[in-house]
């Protein structure tokens, strides 16, 4: 029983990264908008409004009888967000380096 209370608890926190993944990118997408590439300011964007959105959302827990909120919770949340810039940065940079034969990032932190 206890080894099945324990991936239940590894699965629920492992869908709170996931969630909060997905969530990075797209909250990324809608700075960037439509224009091309990454840059760190679009990214912290990203992970401030993943991290408050995250926040917001252990507080409300505290409202809800069954529910009881988590800095962990909020912690793992904002670490998934920041995984999802990592990454889709790692994407970005690959993509542009292969396409360009050995694309740089310029003074501006923006990946061209």
């Amino acid at each position: 029983m206890e080894t099945l209370e324990h991936l239940h608890h590894l699965i629920r926190k492992s869908a709170h990264l996931g969630e909060y993944f997905l969530f990075g990118l797209l909250v990324f997408r809608g700075f960037r908008g439509g224009r091309p590439g990454w840059t760190t300011e679009w990214a912290v964007r990203a992970v401030a409004v993943a991290a408050g959105w995250a926040a917001l959302d252990e507080l409300h827990q505290a409202f809800v009888p069954s529910r009881s909120p988590s800095m962990m919770d909020v912690m793992i949340d904002t670490c998934g967000a920041i995984a999802g810039q990592i990454v889709l940065a790692g994407v970005l940079l690959l993509r542009s380096r292969l396409a360009r034969g050995a694309g740089d990032v310029d003074s501006t932190h923006r990946i061209v």
